[in-house]
């Protein structure tokens, strides 16, 4: 690390436990900005650094930290974010799976297990259980299915959404056992991404499922399942 990047950063690191929350969440950007071009030791050094925040008092600087640390990236930080992710604050919970679908390491694939359990809501919308979802499609891991699986039964549509999507990314012929499951859901944007999805997997156990969907009675849905169809079958 150059002098002056140096000097910058125990500068920074020192405004890290100033009494003023806004200083702190000002030297956690200027630290992740730097952390993010930076290589090797000296990015693990400056992680190590905004480690601290993890049990800051303010929770909008904890869930910056976590979206920091995922657009870091390092693996190394998987450990802190499964210790914020049972945080109080929802905001900071789906920060963090979000960030952990970023890292994109397997590794963290038992913390979404565990809050894919999450019981807080927006209306009538799960929104950690899509995050976790969301980040298990980011990962792309064969070992996130069973996790998928349970989500496409939740009682929450934008969840049922995201475990499709997921499955989807993820790609492998698993998943089509599960996805199947979604093709009569009673939601028309749940049964149009299950399409693309089975479509993505590109197995062709997908394709009787897609022949369903393809006569779909919502023309948008059947118009999506019918292109899906038609890849699945250069594909196939």
């Amino acid at each position: 690390m150059e002098k002056n990047l140096q000097e910058t950063v125990e500068e920074e690191s020192k405004l890290l436990s100033d009494r003023d929350p806004n200083k702190r969440l000002q030297a956690l950007h200027r630290l992740a900005e730097i952390a993010a071009q930076e290589e090797g030791n000296n990015r693990s050094r400056i992680v190590s650094l905004l480690l601290k925040l993890s049990g800051d008092k303010e929770s909008f600087v904890r869930w910056n930290l976590a979206i920091a640390l995922g657009k870091i990236g390092r693996a190394d930080a998987i450990s802190v974010l499964e210790s914020m992710a049972n945080d109080e604050h929802a905001n900071v919970r789906f920060r963090v799976a979000l960030s952990l679908g970023m890292i994109g390491d397997a590794k963290a694939i038992p913390i979404l297990e565990k809050m894919a359990l999450d019981e807080y809501k927006i209306g009538n919308h799960f929104v950690v259980r899509a995050f976790v979802a969301l980040a298990l499609g980011r990962i792309g891991d064969e070992s996130g299915v069973p996790v998928l699986a349970k989500l496409v039964l939740d009682d929450d549509p934008v969840v049922r959404w995201h475990a499709a999507v997921a499955l989807g990314d993820i790609g492998h012929e698993s998943g089509v056992h599960h996805i199947a499951r979604l093709i009569d859901d009673s939601i028309p944007f749940v049964r149009a991404h299950t399409a693309i999805a089975l479509a993505q997997i590109g197995s062709e156990r997908g394709l009787p499922y897609l022949e369903r969907l393809a006569k779909d009675s919502v023309p948008r849905v059947a118009k999506v399942s019918s292109e899906a169809l038609e890849l699945l079958k250069t594909k196939s």
